[in-house]
Formats: structure tokens, C-alpha cells, sequence
């Protein structure tokens, strides 16, 4: 099998994308035991991951306004080093699921509110990201 890489630079990372899902869905087998929810899914070829730069700015942004310090979350987590925690701020690594976790029981927000999911195509300024709310309750 070989592993196509795509760029930030390509023209054609959506279709790319796109291609990808349709391969991978049309190679799915007992498609008709879907629910309507996967094939709606499916069917308007929605491919999502993780923004791990804009994750970040979120979850920094999430530290500042609950006046947080990088020192302030390693207790909190019983993190060994603060290194883990920067290159979440810089988009280098995710949080664990352990860590995100936490931070949403120390700072009563859902996980998926810490987390930011790419698109293609668009591009959110910083305050529409923090200020994300969901119809969720709080803890």
C-alpha cells in the first residue's frame, strides 16, 4: 500500500481527501446495516481531524483565562516536566486523554471543547474558537 503525504501547500487537499473516504467507504462491507446518521456521513464525504496548532491556542487561551500558569497545570496533572504541556501550546503533541480529562474537570468544560477539528478551507480567528460553546452542561 502506498502512503500518499499532502501538504498544507497542495491545491487539491480537499479532493484528496475526499478521494480517500470514497475509497475507504466504498471498500466497507454490509453497507446497508448503516444508520441513516453513517450513511448521511458518508454520503457528504466529511473528513475531520484534529487542528493540533489551533488545539493549542485554544487550550492556552483556556489556561490564561482561568489564570493558569504552565507550573499551575503540571501540579494540577501530576506532570513530571512542563515540556508535555508547551508543545500542547505550540501545537507539537495532543494531550492525553487522561490529562484532557482533567483539565475538563479542573475548569468545568466538556473535552470537545478543548479541542479544535480542521477546515479545510476556512479559517477561525482565535475568539471564535475559545468562545465555542455547546449545548452541553457543565459538570
Amino acid at each position: 500500500m502506498e502512503v500518499q503525504i499532502i501538504t498544507k501547500e497542495s491545491s487539491n487537499e480537499k479532493s484528496d481527501t475526499v478521494d480517500k473516504n470514497m475509497y475507504c467507504f466504498s471498500n466497507c462491507k454490509q453497507t446497508s446495516e448503516w444508520s441513516a446518521s453513517v450513511k448521511q456521513f458518508v454520503a457528504s464525504n466529511i473528513y475531520t481531524s484534529l487542528d493540533m496548532i489551533q488545539t493549542g491556542k485554544k487550550i492556552h487561551y483556556i489556561f490564561i483565562k482561568n489564570g493558569c500558569t504552565v507550573k499551575d497545570i503540571q501540579c494540577f496533572l501530576n506532570l513530571a516536566c512542563p515540556q508535555s504541556i508547551y508543545r500542547w501550546i505550540k501545537g507539537q503533541t495532543l494531550p492525553s486523554i487522561d490529562n484532557l480529562y482533567k483539565m475538563a474537570e479542573i475548569f468545568q468544560i466538556h473535552m470537545e471543547d478543548m479541542l479544535v477539528a480542521k477546515n479545510i478551507g476556512r479559517d477561525i480567528s482565535l475568539i471564535q474558537i475559545a468562545e465555542n460553546r455547546t449545548n452541553y452542561p457543565l459538570y
